[in-house]
């Protein structure tokens, strides 16, 4: 262990002799001396052992090459495959011994998708800044056992004087398709950018909006990303996921162009690319490193659902400990985002512009019993909006007043148009809330009544 060096302050030169006075010219003369920067516990650079090197290959006699065997005999050539099988099993064990994983010796991306995802020196400046605020979230059973789900989750709130977090991540890592908790007492668990594990308390979840939220506590440098304005379609975006040992996996794509019918989600936005694996809950952004959105994986493909939704969820449980969302009892389709030759056709032969076409609609709900069909187009009135995400952030501004207690439902203007009977007609759609995390219940049953209007399974 090399001697302390000792502080001169205060304590007199010692006389020099001629040969020292002659090495400090000379070292004067050459220039300053590097540094030796060290820490605690270790070594100077100079003292590092040498690096392991493989034995030299085994060599043959004079005179002789190893593509021409005859110049062997039997027992040279038995001793020279015995040298060479040791000279192997030597390398295997030096290449054992200095095999250890730092990320300076990697020759190929820890995933190639990501490298491929994230290619300009802004991109990966802005990535690793968001990613600070990423984390993997887990839950298992609380006896111990096995893993039930992991999902990605990003920090949405930070409390520096208590020391708490608000995590936000997806639904699935606590609760079932249909809003069940995989059990009451399960186990989550938090891993930070800098792989500290922490327990997690879940505070709410909604299994329709496929969001949960989570609080940990512990002193932790955590940032909080800065949150996007809104989303449109088109718009170029990176999905950020956690992998299972906590590698930050990227995909990169757009908003696509499109909307399906899928379970009444009609908030549902589609991306182009698909999610990390273990990527559910985690922050989609725009190339501005901005959070539009979280992502989820479902069928027919990957979805995100927007910041400006998952706002107002957050904004309602803070004050009422609870949500209140709309109730159509419709699944909608956007005129806007339909092919362009069925749009002209709607407009040559109906007159028909904008709205939202009904795709199905719910046994016995409110729009059933007021006569709306499937393939109808229905127009709100008062509402200025185009595309299903925008419709869906006005109808849940709505559900303060339900909180609040001033009205139970909320009439809303609209316009139906009835393309199989060649006719529209203005009516008044009460629309219902509901506070309720979990999925309510959907009747898929076939009326034979009307063929081609009703209900079909999904």
């Amino acid at each position: 262990m090399p001697p302390k060096l000792r502080s001169s302050k205060g304590v007199a030169p010692s006389p020099s002799t001629g040969e020292e006075e002659s090495a400090a010219s000379s070292a004067a003369a050459a220039g300053p001396v590097p540094k030796k920067m060290t820490t605690a516990g270790s070594t100077t650079l100079a003292s590092r052992p040498l690096p392991l090197r493989y034995p030299p290959y085994p060599t043959l006699p004079p005179g002789t090459r190893p593509t021409s065997r005859q110049y062997l005999d039997p027992v040279l050539d038995r001793k020279y495959l015995d040298s060479v099988l040791e000279w192997a099993k030597e390398r295997r064990r030096i290449a054992k011994l200095s095999k250890k994983d730092i990320p300076t010796l990697r020759h190929s991306p820890m995933d190639p998708i990501t490298a491929d995802a994230v290619v300009t020196s802004q991109d990966k400046a802005m990535v690793l800044r968001v990613a600070r605020s990423v984390v993997s979230v887990s839950s298992t059973m609380p006896d111990g056992g096995g893993l039930i789900s992991r999902c990605t989750g990003v920090v949405i709130g930070w409390d520096g004087a208590n020391k708490r977090a608000k995590i936000l991540t997806a639904a699935s890592v606590v609760c079932d398709f249909h809003g069940e908790l995989h059990n009451p007492a399960l186990k989550l668990s938090v891993s930070m950018p800098n792989k500290t594990t922490t327990e997690g308390r879940l505070l709410f979840y909604n299994v329709h909006y496929g969001i949960a939220l989570l609080e940990v506590m512990g002193d932790y440098k955590l940032e909080v990303p800065s949150f996007g304005s809104g989303t449109n379609y088109g718009q170029v975006i990176f999905a950020l996921g956690r992998g299972e040992n906590m590698s930050l996996m990227v995909s990169h794509g757009t908003i696509s162009w499109t909307d399906y019918p899928v379970l009444l989600r009609n908030h549902n936005m589609f991306l182009s690319c698909d999610i990390p694996e273990g990527g559910s809950g985690g922050p989609v952004v725009d190339h501005g490193g901005n959070m539009i959105g979280i992502a989820f994986v479902e069928n027919p493909g990957p979805v995100f659902i927007s910041i400006k939704t998952i706002m107002t969820c957050m904004e309602m449980w803070d004050q009422f400990s609870r949500v209140a969302r709309p109730l159509l009892g419709m699944q909608l389709k956007s005129v806007e985002l339909l092919d362009v030759s069925i749009q002209e056709e709607l407009c040559r032969d109906y007159n028909i512009t904008s709205g939202f076409i009904v795709s199905q609609v719910l046994v016995d709900s409110t729009a059933e019993k007021l006569g709306i069909r499937r393939g109808d187009v229905i127009d709100f009135q008062d509402i200025d909006c185009s595309t299903l995400s925008q419709l869906e952030d006005h109808l849940l501004s709505l559900g303060w007043g339900y909180l609040k207690g001033m009205h139970l439902t909320v009439d809303l203007k609209v316009e139906v148009h009835n393309l199989f009977d060649s006719y529209r007609e203005s009516i008044t759609f009460p629309v219902q809330f509901t506070d309720a995390s979990k999925q309510e219940t959907i009747k898929t049953v076939i009326p034979t009544a009307t063929p081609g209007r009703d209900q079909v399974d999904w």
